[in-house]
């Protein structure tokens, strides 16, 4: 400690703010002695540094309450930069913060998947030390580290003893033992001992043995030489490792020396010995075709694991074998992601359908005993266009991923490992991250995939998207798409964030006081209340309902919500801008393409939506939409138009919240699975959908006390669709509620009764079924009529 004279001089020395060292020196004088202060004024020295790059490099190195020190004292504090350099002093705070809060997550996963919980995670102390200093934070993080590093050293290696006493015990499973072991590995201490114990084998990618790390003193050319050559094998004690797993790795390898004299011959060895590898059943199997530059050729079983072949079912891959001076694949045309190889073959600089294995990609596989086709896949996917596994569109992610969280959890983890994107942590920060909606999921894969390989990528960017302002708003933006331009359903979902954080309960009551304190111009409250139901058409919505609505706990959502009362402020007063001759317009429009929703499958649908969207004039679109019903009164359901695979979630959220818009004084309960896919066409179910929520809203309108319910829920092989509605009930006499689905009946005048009787030909044409379930007190709420859709699980 040094005197304290010294201590009152420099605490009121002006210069000291040039003197960074200094400047975090003093803010824990109790550490400060003769050896700091010297060393702390010789830096500054010799930093020659003004206070402007002092409080940039106290906020690169996390000396926040020193850099806030700093801007209340020194002279930075004029006006013209001060806000600017408080908003930098806030965002490194909050990047902080998120990096602190990633790390802590990360080791409680590690601890968790040991079967370990962390009490030397005092998360207080470790935000205290954070708003301070990021130094002192890591040095906190790193006492945790280490006690659990010692505890993880225990079980590893009491796992691994076990391990071998079983080996030792019986004669075990090779490739259950390289996985038991790749578990231990890869840190999943209490998956690899229920293993252990139970003989059974885990799932995922972490049970299958990462390729060996390549030794950079080693040239591939001539370990192949030493391979090739007995003697110098025999010679060369580093070779020991880097030896093929058994004769079929051997034989890949001298074939694929033998390529450098080119030949059908040799393309046709080296296809034969690459399926005798992968053990893919028939090693004689495809036979090259002479293309230009070489040979192309079929190879089976690289998608051979169960779990991954859904990513591919067929499970065939193109292989191009180039000629001994070809550098790449000509002439092959638009085709499915494809491998190929030869000797000079140049590997693609970014993904592309063509991924080339070098040599050091076969001595690598070579050495591998057990999880030969996933290695395979591994090399491959790190080099194909990310489309490959998650597909194009966020559909075509939601359908793979799974219709429950076990099956996304793990599909999300073979993508990531696949694609090298990431391992579990990765994994479990995107789940959090998005609330496994499928379009915000997408959105940050593709982020992740861009970032590949850059220093700021990977779980680094994952721990900073939010300070990214291009990508935030794109998350913004893929989070409110689904409620299109409605000016009052982005007031119900701002005014929800800004009344509960995400995961809790929103009464009717709660919102419409956010609203009315914001603004004091605001829309009705059966307006809003309706649009608060209409939440349940973004997938980050657990319940919605007119009385009570609760959005999904995730980071997408927390980081919105920081900004819910500035952003309530905005959309009310574009709302209230909103002249009231242009509101009937737009709610036309709306209601204009509910009533198309009946001719999805006319002829002329495509044309009237197009008509739609542009300037038509109003007389001009009555007399489409006119046509359109002549052709849907006049044709028949054509099987070919109803045949396909849909999801019925967003279609169905879609749906609702065009009807709603129609029928705006009823309210709607939605509810049912993430996912739902069922053998339809979207245009078959939009028109089903039609027709069973146009009866219940034709048979409340004007009732103020409306209410609808529409559930989706799976039953065997198929999916039950019930929409139920406290109006009237059916009135045809009890035993004859088969004459709703006739031609040409009705209860509603004349003219009408073709639109139950025209859906259920839709849903038996797709297999399924439409029925009566109850004509009336069929529910102690909903005591109206209850219909029931039927439709095969997709």
């Amino acid at each position: 400690m040094t005197d304290d004279f010294v201590m009152d001089l420099l605490s009121q020395w002006p210069g000291r703010f040039r003197f960074g060292r200094l400047t975090v020196a003093l803010r824990a004088p109790e550490r400060l002695d003769e050896d700091v202060l010297v060393d702390a004024v010789l830096r500054g020295i010799a930093e020659d540094e003004d206070e402007r790059s002092v409080f940039d490099s106290l906020l690169q190195e996390g000396e926040l309450e020193a850099a806030e020190y700093l801007l209340e004292h020194s002279p930075l504090s004029d006006q013209a930069g001060l806000s600017s350099r408080l908003q930098a002093l806030n965002d490194r705070r909050q990047e902080l913060h998120d990096d602190l809060r990633a790390r802590c997550e990360a080791l409680r996963k590690q601890a968790a998947e040991a079967g370990l919980d962390l009490p030397e995670l005092d998360m207080a102390e470790l935000e205290e030390a954070c708003a301070v200093s990021w130094a002192e934070t890591l040095r906190l993080l790193e006492i945790s580290h280490i006690a659990l590093g010692k505890k993880l050293r225990v079980i590893r290696e009491a796992l691994l003893c076990r391990l071998a006493e079983r080996g030792a015990q019986d004669a075990t499973d090779l490739a259950w033992t390289e996985s038991s072991r790749a578990l231990i590995d890869a840190g999943l201490l209490r998956a690899a001992g229920r293993q252990i114990d139970d003989g059974t084998c885990s799932t995922g990618p972490e049970r299958v043995p990462p390729l060996p790390a390549w030794n950079p003193e080693l040239s591939p050319g001539q370990l192949l030489e030493w391979h090739l050559d007995p003697v110098q094998r025999q010679r060369q004690l580093r070779y020991a490792d880097w030896a093929p797993a058994d004769d079929s790795a051997r034989e890949l390898l001298e074939t694929y020396a033998s390529l450098d004299d080119g030949g059908f011959v040799a393309a046709q060895r080296f296809t034969t010995a690459l399926n005798a590898y992968l053990r893919s059943g028939d090693p004689d199997r495809g036979r090259p075709e002479e293309i230009t530059g070489g040979y192309l050729t079929t190879v089976a079983g690289v998608f051979a694991d169960p779990e991954i072949a859904r990513f591919r079912p067929l499970g065939n891959l193109d292989l191009f074998i180039g000629g001994p001076e070809t550098r790449e694949p000509e002439g092959m045309g638009v085709m499915p992601p494809y491998v190929a190889l030869g000797p000079v073959l140049v590997t693609p600089a970014d993904r592309s359908p063509c991924a080339v294995l070098v040599l050091r990609d076969l001595l690598q596989l070579a050495t591998l005993r057990t999880g030969r086709s996933t290695a395979l896949v591994r090399l491959l996917g790190r080099q194909w266009p990310l489309a490959t596994f998650v597909g194009r569109t966020p559909d075509a992610l939601d359908e793979r991923l799974g219709p429950d969280e076990p099956s996304r959890w793990a599909t999300l983890r073979w993508i990531l490992d696949l694609t090298g994107l990431g391992g579990i942590v990765v994994a479990d920060a995107l789940a959090f991250v998005t609330g496994w909606d499928p379009a915000l999921l997408h959105l940050f894969l593709q982020a992740l995939a861009e970032r590949h390989g850059r220093a700021d990528g990977g779980e680094r960017w994952l721990s900073r998207w939010r300070q990214e302002r291009q990508f935030t708003a794109a998350v913004q933006d893929t989070v409110l798409r689904p409620l299109g331009s409605s000016r009052v359903a982005h007031i119900a979902f701002w005014a929800a964030l800004a009344a509960a954080p995400a995961g809790e309960e929103v009464t009717a009551d709660e919102l419409l006081v956010v609203v009315q304190l914001t603004a004091d111009l605001v829309p009705d409250a059966d307006v809003l209340t309706a649009a608060m139901a209409g939440l349940g058409r973004l997938r980050l919505t657990e319940q919605a309902s007119a009385e009570r609505v609760r959005l999904r706990r995730c980071e997408v959502l927390t980081f919105l919500r920081e900004q819910a009362e500035q952003r309530l402020e905005t959309v009310l007063r574009d709302w209230a801008a909103y002249s009231a001759a242009a509101a009937p317009e737009d709610h036309g429009r709306a209601v204009r393409l509910w009533e198309a929703r009946r001719h999805g499958l006319s002829p002329d649908y495509d044309d009237y939506l197009t008509a739609l969207g542009g300037t038509t004039p109003e007389a001009d679109l009555d007399a489409r939409l006119a046509r359109l019903a002549q052709q849907t009164a006049e044709s028949s359901v054509d099987e070919q138009s109803v045949v396909g695979m849909t999801d019925l979630v967003p279609v169905l959220r879609e749906t609702i919240g065009l009807w709603q818009q129609a029928f705006p004084g009823v309210r709607v309960e939605t509810g049912g699975p993430g996912v739902a896919v069922a053998r339809i066409s979207a245009r078959a179910t939009q028109a089903l959908l039609y027709e069973l929520l146009a009866n219940a809203g034709e048979q409340l309108a004007g009732s103020e006390a409306g209410r609808v319910s529409v559930y989706v829920e799976p039953y065997g092989d198929e999916w039950l669709v019930d929409v139920r509605d406290n109006g009237a009930g059916i009135t045809y006499p009890q035993g004859r509620e088969d004459l709703v689905f006739r031609a040409g009946r009705s209860t509603k005048g004349e003219g009408r009764g073709n639109g139950l009787h025209r859906a259920r030909d839709i849903a038996e044409t797709a297999d399924g079924a439409l029925l009566l379930v109850s004509r009336s007190d069929g529910h102690p709420i909903f005591k109206g009529a209850h219909f029931r859709l039927i439709l095969a699980n997709g």
